[in-house]
């Protein structure tokens, strides 16, 4: 319980120390996450998400993905997909993006945490003001989370962007933030988001939802 006190402390002292920044407002971003076994090694992912520019309201960004996960080993998964993204600038300049990808996480642990690479490459077809252009871009991700107690635990993530044109640098996602276990197939997690680009930061509240189902035909028993 502390540590849950310490956490929502830090939450509060990044919050203020953002007033320092360019922005005065905090965004939020909710996602909804699904796991969905259909075989002992295939996943189909699900996932969807709003953005706001301020906490759940002006919205900025709607976001759907959908992918086929297959698990080489229990530390090695391979997933290939599909994102529609669709984003409204303050200025009222509508974007929409498809976006095919592909990616390879690899899973360990190390005592009691739990560490995941991933590694991510999307192809990117960009429409803005009735003009679509084409990206590639990469993307690596370092996550670590650490249990509290049964019901808790605590994350952190850090998510690189790099375009193979000019500029390289795309973004970076720094997260932290602290989960709660309701049963072994659904969690919440509430955390802070930085998102830094080349000219200019935001500040985000995160708020996820997790789930898993098992899509797996049942025996049917005599």
């Amino acid at each position: 319980m502390k540590r849950v006190i310490l956490f929502i402390s830090l939450l509060f002292a990044i919050s203020i120390s953002s007033q320092n920044t360019n922005e005065n407002d905090w965004g939020s971003w909710v996602m909804l996450y699904g796991t969905n076994k259909i075989s002992n090694s295939l996943d189909v992912i699900t996932e969807f998400r709003l953005h706001h520019y301020e906490i759940f309201k002006d919205l900025d960004n709607q976001f759907i993905r959908l992918g086929l996960n297959y698990e080489l080993t229990p530390g090695i998964s391979i997933t290939g997909g599909y994102i529609h993204q669709y984003s409204q600038t303050r200025d009222n300049i509508s974007v929409s993006e498809n976006r095919p990808y592909e990616e390879i996480t690899l899973k360990n642990k190390f005592n009691k945490f739990k560490i995941a690479h991933r590694y991510r490459i999307e192809h990117r077809w960009i429409n803005k003001l009735g003009s679509t252009y084409f990206k590639h871009r990469l993307r690596y991700r370092f996550q670590v989370s650490h249990p509290l107690s049964e019901r808790f635990y605590l994350m952190a993530m850090n998510e690189l962007f790099l375009n193979f044109q000019d500029p390289p640098f795309n973004q970076n996602r720094l997260q932290m933030g602290l989960g709660y276990v309701f049963f072994p197939d659904l969690k919440i997690e509430l955390g802070y988001l930085k998102n830094h680009f080349s000219s200019i930061n935001y500040d985000i509240l995160r708020i996820g939802i997790l789930f898993n189902t098992d899509l797996r035909k049942k025996p049917i028993s005599d």
